[in-house]
């Protein structure tokens, strides 16, 4: 595994966000900087952001920074080593209360699993048999 925290995890997107945003000229507040570090298990990480920042409901500030750090992925597309590096970020923050899990989940490709698929298809095939088999047993009667 690349990161070997949380914390590394959290600070390799915010830096993948931050290289964006100065590449395409977008600058970001003080208060949306300090929401990419926002932690609700840490609730002092909360310090200095505006109650009116934290009870946004909009999702712009979302939005933006999704955009920016699917720009950066997509920038990283020629370098499959880079990339896993987001993936494996996203893995390192799974189950914890970082914000920026919030903004890469949305803005990094998830991969689809063949497995969830076949066990729909298993159900529906096993669903269909049934409903013959059982059409099949009243015609008998």
């Amino acid at each position: 595994m690349t990161f070997s925290s949380q914390f590394d995890a959290r600070e390799f997107l915010i830096s993948k966000i931050l290289h964006e945003a100065n590449l395409v000229g977008v600058t970001l507040a003080d208060s949306e900087f300090r929401m990419l570090r926002l932690n609700l298990d840490a609730p002092e990480s909360a310090t200095g952001i505006p109650v009116d920042v934290l009870e946004d409901s909009s999702g712009l500030h979302e939005k933006k920074m999704s955009k920016l750090l699917q720009a950066a992925y997509h920038r990283d597309r020629q370098n499959p080593q880079e990339q896993k590096k987001y993936r494996e970020a996203l893995s390192t923050l799974q189950d914890s209360d970082h914000y920026i899990l919030i903004v890469a989940t949305a803005a990094l490709p998830q991969k689809r699993r063949f497995t969830s698929y076949a066990v729909y298809i298993i159900i529906i095939l096993a669903m269909a048999a049934m409903i013959l088999a059982l059409q099949f047993w009243t015609r008998t009667k």
